[in-house]
């Protein structure tokens, strides 16, 4: 049959097909309806009708008795309300008697009615809480172009040898279902590994050897770079140098100071904030030496002024400094005319001595984030607005919140830096600048004043750390007390001649006062001068001396072998093994600028921590590359007294208690240190990750 004929056989027969296929589907309907059951064999028509009337009756009754009321049980308790609110509405429209609140005692005009209020002197509390820090280390300070240090003289340090870790005999199952032993040996395996990676292309931050142009190099771990990482410039050239100083922290009570302000300012006539607000323009330290004294026997001839303000060090720091460490406290709680340039401390952590326990680590905008987000709950992650509607603050640029690393102290920008502070310095003593009048006139009123300011202060040993004599800079060996004040400018005789407030709003001894100011100024500088309103002094410090040449860092303590005898019937110990401990020296040699870290071991009671060896690995703190020094010899004074701890912990075989040891300094002081507190110097400075410790 071809083509042609399907397609007519399917145009003549179509109608045909369709009657077909609907009387099959009839059928199909007809029988599947012969086999539904009958309705009324089950349900009768009569017994339905009758329910759906009762229905219908019980809908219509009344209910609101039974749900207002309830049942008396707890499961549909009584819904009736209890307050009457035409009882409240009687009582609210009832009059309450006034006589309670009319005056008895009226005031009446008198001698003090008609008078101003004037202007007094406020108050200024001294500074506070005054802690020194004796510190030993090395910073960067500038050196010429071709300049070098001994350092980059000596020969890299050899590569150092693994330490074979003891695999542990009990076995342990793991959460991947390892072995103890199985696990131990994995990890030794991706030890080695990492060791390999870092070794064969380890950067400044690796633990491993870099291969230079004269053979593979090793490279200080950046991750133990506590310190100012210093840029290396066209125009700079950084170079290491050791010395000691000391660094003293206190806290100026500033919100007490505003609200002096406030009781002593606000209420009187001409008041503006710019000028009527503290403003901090200047920093006195003296020193008193207190060697074989007491500080009650001081005197005020015994007090030595110190030169160490801030036009001074900021001098220093931009002639002599190669950069200035990073400030890590918020610009909240510092103040230019108080907290002095932290120095560009090299590999060592200054952030104990940078700031103090009474400034707090977050500025006041993150303290009241932090709050809202207790009061609130909120622990899910914040999301990026993209209306811009957040209400994060945006801190000035350069400030503390927005630096980080090296990159601060980068002398590119501080030049620009150092030209605007110096230019303030010579505002404050000898030409006054337009922009401090400015800033005094745009200064506004702080809602929330911080609790404290911080004051930051050195005093240096400049014969070691800037080769340079000074007559009253601290001796080794001396016990020094120090004491500061600050300066205010004068909310009634400032600076800024256009913000003097007129005499008339003066209270009658402040104007006799600025009256008498007012004749001996006869020169810019002279007004500069009285213009600053002086704190009293501070308490004398806790007495303090410059730090030793030496540190030391407790290892591993093993303790000795205990045994027991009975001896007329009581238990005698006697010790058969002394314990033993390792310790990491470290001594500042000047003839390289660096600290030498020596590892002693075997260490017992009665030693002294002199150090010998043929050689020590030394750190470039520039290059952050380890070099190999010559034979070394350090002679201590230092002085094992006794050694405790370091028993085997129960239940465990490579696990033992902390171990103490009390030492008697050289400079005459004991000291108890634990391996746990100096667990990560001790392992910086010996090399323990290298070593495979």
């Amino acid at each position: 049959m071809d083509t042609d004929k399907i397609k007519d056989f399917f145009v003549y027969n179509f109608e045909k097909m369709i009657l077909v296929v609907v009387i099959g589907v009839s059928v199909f309907l007809i029988y599947s309806g012969s086999q539904q059951p009958v309705f009324t064999a089950d349900n009768d028509p009569e017994q339905l009708k009758t329910k759906a009337n009762q229905v219908k009756a019980d809908i219509d009754l009344d209910h609101n008795d039974v749900v207002i009321d309830g049942e008396g049980d707890s499961e549909r308790p009584s819904r009736r309300p209890t307050f009457d609110i035409v009882a409240a509405t009687d009582r609210s429209a009832t009059r309450v008697a006034d006589s309670f609140y009319k005056a008895k005692n009226k005031w009446v005009a008198g001698t003090q009615s008609g008078q101003k209020i004037r202007r007094k002197d406020p108050l200024l509390s001294p500074p506070e809480s005054l802690v020194l820090t004796a510190v030993a280390s090395v910073i960067s300070v500038q050196g010429s172009k071709d300049a070098t240090y001994a350092l980059m003289d000596l020969e890299a340090a050899d590569p150092l040898e693994k330490v074979e870790k003891k695999s542990r005999r009990k076995k342990r199952r793991s959460n991947r279902g390892a072995t103890g032993e199985e696990e131990g040996m994995g990890e030794e395996m991706m030890d080695e590994m990492m060791g390999e990676m870092m070794g064969m292309g380890a950067g400044p931050g690796g633990l491993g050897d870099s291969t230079g142009s004269d053979g593979p190099t090793r490279k200080f771990d950046g991750k133990y770079d506590f310190g100012y990482r210093p840029l290396t410039e066209d125009k700079i050239n950084p170079v290491p140098t050791f010395g000691r100083f000391i660094v003293g922290t206190a806290v100026v009570p500033y919100k007490q100071i505003y609200e002096q302000y406030s009781l002593a300012l606000s209420d009187g006539q001409g008041y503006k904030p710019g000028r009527d607000t503290p403003m901090f323009c200047d920093m006195q330290i003296r020193r008193a030496d207190v060697t074989g004294k007491s500080v009650k026997d001081l005197k005020e001839e015994d007090w030595v002024a110190l030169r160490w303000d801030r036009k001074l060090l900021t001098e220093l720091a931009a002639q002599k400094w190669a950069g200035f460490a990073p400030e890590i406290i918020p610009d909240d709680y510092r103040d230019d005319a108080l907290s002095l340039w932290l120095p560009p401390v090299l590999l060592d952590d200054y952030r104990s001595y940078a700031s103090h326990p009474l400034i707090p680590t977050l500025s006041r905008a993150e303290l009241e984030r932090q709050a809202k987000a207790q009061e609130e709950g909120d622990d899910e992650p914040k999301l990026f607005n993209f209306d811009g509607d957040d209400e994060s603050e945006l801190v000035s640029p350069g400030s503390s919140q927005t630096s980080g690393g090296g990159s601060m102290g980068g002398m590119g920008s501080m030049g620009d830096m150092m030209g605007d502070m110096m230019g303030d310095m010579e505002g404050m003593g000898g030409g006054m600048g337009m922009g401090m009048g400015m800033a005094m006139m745009g200064r506004g009123l702080d809602a929330n004043p911080p609790e404290y300011k911080l004051v930051r202060f050195y005093d240096f040993y400049t014969d070691e750390l800037f080769d340079f004599k000074l007559p009253e800079s601290p001796k080794p060996g001396k016990s020094y007390v120090y004491s500061i004040r600050y300066a205010v400018d004068d909310p009634n005789f400032p600076r800024f001649p256009a913000m003097q407030p007129q005499l008339n709003t003066l209270d009658p001894d402040v104007a006799t006062r600025v009256k008498e100011m007012m004749t001996n100024v006869k020169t810019i500088d002279d007004r500069t001068k009285l213009s600053k309103k002086w704190s009293e002094w501070s308490e004398p410090s806790e007495p303090v001396r410059l730090p030793t040449l030496e540190e030391y860092y407790v290892g591993p303590v093993k303790a000795g072998k205990m045994n027991l005898w009975q001896v007329a019937g009581k238990e005698v110990q006697y010790t058969r093994d002394m314990p033993t401990a390792t310790l990491a020296t470290c001594n500042f040699d000047a003839k390289i600028d660096a600290k030498v870290p020596v590892r002693i071991e075997q260490l017992i009671e009665g030693a002294i921590l002199s150090a010998k060896a043929d050689h020590a690995d030394v750190v470039d703190p520039i290059t952050l590359e380890v070099k190999k020094t010559p034979p070394v010899e350090y002679v201590s004074g230092t002085t094992i007294v006794d050694i405790d701890g370091g028993l085997p912990l129960v239940n465990t075989e490579d696990l033992t208690g902390p171990g103490m040891i009390l030492l008697f300094d050289q400079d005459g002081s004991l000291h108890l240190s634990d391996d746990v507190s100096d667990m990560e110097m001790y392992r910086i400075n010996s090399y323990a990750d290298e070593r495979g410790e």
